[in-house]
């Protein structure tokens, strides 16, 4: 319909013109030539309607030809308005398969856009119609996009809840008990003499143990502290459990624990767990605690 309203307004005009009184000669050259230099700078003209275009140029040659001959007024008058007349046609043409490259394009709305196009108040309603399926696809895509979202969330948090009690039960197997600073290991049978920080052979069982925690665990860091006995001064007690810490570190590095992952700590006799008085006691305090980091690696605050 958009074609055919072009070409019938065009037709429309020429017909009016050649109705019309012929204007002088120059005049009429003067305006062939505007008219096939709009269409020439015209780029839906250059793209759609260049054979079009050179019957244009051809005509306006033939009038000046004839207009340099001087021939009869008429005829130079006649050359120029087919010259401006095959111009128009150009416009109108380029103008129609402009139009009907871009219904093209619109690949299987084509034939419905074709339909509606017959009045703007349908080509409004069409691109309405189109903006409203638009945005209720896009209202869709989000609603989904969140449900995934929420589905992801509760399958990370599900997966969170089963490894936080797999360690639960892996601690609980290794008898740590939950403290005011954390999950914490008590190695009472990583037994160590006076005055030595030599890991005991019984100590090897449990580490391989505590290691394989680790390993099952990447996010978790631990916190490796040492302790003595009340034998000996304060400043070597405090280098003793220093070492006897970094025994254990070793250890598990040994195990293939990454070094970041692990903190050492000597706190000499302080925190005893028992009285230093019996041999049974100062055993016990002969220690190495292995305080578990939360989820995120981090520990909780811990007085010497």
């Amino acid at each position: 319909m958009t074609a055919h309203r072009i070409l019938v307004g065009g037709i429309a005009a020429l017909t009016l013109v050649a109705c019309s009184s012929v204007p002088d000669r120059s005049q009429a050259l003067d305006d062939a030539r505007r008219a096939v230099e709009q269409a020439s700078t015209s780029s839906e003209v250059n793209r759609y309607a260049q054979a079009e275009m050179v019957r244009a140029r051809e005509a306006l040659v033939r009038a000046d030809r004839a207009w340099g001959d001087k021939a009869d007024k008429d005829e130079v008058a006649h050359l120029a308005y087919l010259a401006a007349q095959n111009a128009q046609l150009a416009m109108n043409v380029a103008a129609q398969r402009s139009a009907d490259a871009r219904i093209e394009a619109a690949g299987a709305e084509r034939e419905r856009l074709r339909a509606d196009i017959r009045t703007r108040q349908a080509q409004s309603a069409q691109a309405s119609a189109q903006v409203a399926q638009a945005q209720a696809e896009s209202a869709r895509a989000e609603a989904q996009f969140a449900q995934t979202q929420a589905q992801n969330a509760q399958a990370l948090a599900a997966a969170e809840s089963e490894r936080a009690n797999r360690l639960q039960r892996e601690l609980q197997e290794l008898q740590a008990k939950p403290t005011d600073h954390g999950m914490v290991l008590v190695l009472q049978d990583v037994l160590f003499d006076v005055g030595q920080a030599s890991l005991k052979p019984g100590a090897q069982s449990k580490l391989d143990q505590l290691a394989a925690v680790l390993k099952n665990h990447p996010e978790r860091r631990v916190l490796v502290e040492g302790f003595t006995d009340s034998t000996g001064s304060a400043e070597s007690n405090l280098l003793l459990s220093r070492a006897r810490a970094e025994a254990v570190r070793v250890a598990l590095l040994a195990r293939g624990i990454g070094a970041d992952r692990i903190d050492v700590r000597g706190n000499g006799e302080a925190r005893p767990v028992a009285s230093n008085n019996t041999q049974a006691g100062r055993q016990q305090n002969r220690r190495v605690e292995v305080v578990f980091s939360d989820e995120r690696g981090r520990f909780a605050s811990i007085n010497p």
